[in-house]
């Protein structure tokens, strides 16, 4: 469980890199046979390929920037 770590562990991911990639192997040739339509694989890829991109990065925050409000 996350709570009783205090971490997140790589498991707690619902979704991992080698299933998203596994995914869109399968979406690419149902695509290639004619199961789907060009609209749906397109739909489809991109939402799966925001999966892996979530799965295989870890997104740095900006630093948030200084303000002077004081007019100085």
């Amino acid at each position: 469980m996350i709570r009783d770590s205090g971490a997140l562990e790589p498991a707690a991911s619902r979704y991992d890199a080698a299933h998203a990639e596994r995914v869109i192997a399968e979406l690419e040739a149902q695509y290639a046979a004619g199961d789907i339509e060009r609209h749906a694989y397109l739909e489809k890829k991109r939402g799966l390929v925001r999966l892996f991109v979530k799965a295989t990065t870890q997104p740095r925050r900006r630093a948030a920037r200084s303000e002077n409000y004081d007019g100085e």
